[in-house]
């Protein structure tokens, strides 16, 4: 998978950022009338957190779903920015998911 070009990588940051925000503002306007500076920052802080709690478990699932098309460590980890094996230390319960669909490609081949 290649690298996106620099402005779309910018582009993609920025509603990442406005994302938190979105969400920073929600947390305070349910818990606060008028937020000081601090829980403002705080609502941001914990905003990111649970962002980051979410994309984590969606790229677990979405490595899992790679990996039962066929897509081998090597692979993962050059889409997640890492090495083969930061992949598999990362996933190791992956590995018998890539070994099946591996042996159902070859019985599909024959």
């Amino acid at each position: 998978m290649p690298a996106l070009p620099a402005a779309e990588l910018r582009q993609a940051n920025d509603e990442i950022a406005q994302l938190v925000v979105r969400v920073a503002q929600r947390l305070c306007e349910a818990a606060l009338d008028q937020p000081t500076d601090r829980e403002v920052r705080l609502a941001v802080v914990t905003a990111a957190r649970l962002i980051q709690a979410e994309v984590g478990a969606q790229l677990d699932e979405a490595v899992a779903g790679a990996a039962r098309t066929g897509a081998g460590y090597a692979e993962i980890g050059a889409a997640v920015g890492m090495t083969r094996q930061g992949a598999r230390r990362r996933w190791p319960e992956i590995a018998a998911v890539i070994q099946a669909a591996r042996e159902a490609d070859l019985s599909t081949d024959s």
